[in-house]
């Protein structure tokens, strides 16, 4: 039988523990799906082990090993691409999804559904004050900008496979800056007419921590890539330096790092 939705897990390394909470919030959604998770010959062994032991035990996890240098973009790529549904989102590996967050997303058949986020700590237990984020369809409308729009969804997102296609997939061509798995390719989306329904509960956990993370590399090239995106948007100086500038102080720190910094300003 056809799945309803596939959930897509790219991984290099991880946590033991969080990768296999994660894989475990993808095949233990309360909808039908699958969950592949997209390892790289770079995966550690005692990752392959974790994800035999959760193979053996969930008939709806697929592990494919892409057998080329580590990319972020192409690596998510390769998953959505072998997806067997028509429905597809991405899943972090240190991150997890609430039970019911697919059924909650099927229930709407736009192009992009967007979902809340609560954070936590690395211990996936204690919350990170003010980090949740609840978004509504009514502040989503209100953005003047298609930038501003793109920036507003966020995580869960669960995409029509034929809005994936005419948007030409993640972008690998802007390097693996943090935004190019959302925020790029949300903005690309949007521009084609994609249509947008937002779910207003948080259904996507995301553990924010000092280890490897895409948020947490080189700040400049951060801002590198960042720029390569507007320019591919059109967007133009010194609008690009706005945006760099407003952007950047998220980059090479975890989430609650810098909203302590802004409660310290007051």
């Amino acid at each position: 039988m056809t799945p309803a939705a596939t959930i897509v897990i790219p991984l290099l390394r991880q946590k033991d523990e969080w990768l296999a909470t994660a894989v475990r919030s993808g095949v233990g959604q309360t909808a039908p799906c699958e969950t592949i998770v997209v390892a790289s010959r770079e995966t550690p062994q005692s990752n392959r082990d974790v994800l035999a032991d959760l193979s053996a035990a969930h008939e709806n996890l697929r592990v494919l090993f892409r057998d080329l240098p580590a990319a972020f973009a192409a690596t998510i790529n390769f998953g959505m691409r072998a997806a067997a549904a028509k429905r597809i989102g991405l899943l972090l590996s240190d991150d997890w999804l609430e039970p019911d967050c697919i059924a909650e997303c099927l229930a709407h058949s736009e192009d992009i559904v967007s979902t809340g986020h609560r954070v936590f700590y690395a211990d996936g237990l204690t919350p990170v004050e003010r980090a949740a984020r609840r978004s509504t369809m009514e502040r989503f409308l209100s953005r003047p900008t298609l930038e501003q729009k793109a920036s507003y969804l966020t995580h869960f997102f669960l995409f029509q496979r034929s809005a994936l296609e005419r948007a030409g997939w993640v972008d690998e061509t802007v390097g693996d800056f943090p935004g190019v798995d959302d925020y790029h390719l949300i903005w690309t989306m949007l521009e084609q007419g994609a249509s947008v329904a937002v779910v207003e509960t948080c259904l996507y956990n995301y553990r924010d921590h000092e280890g490897e993370r895409l948020t947490l590399a080189d700040p400049m090239l951060a801002v590198e890539n960042l720029g390569k995106i507007l320019r591919k948007h059109g967007v133009m100086e010194p609008e690009v330096s706005r945006l760099t500038a407003a952007h950047r102080r998220w980059f090479g720190r975890p989430l609650y790092a810098v909203l302590a910094e802004d409660r310290a300003r007051g």
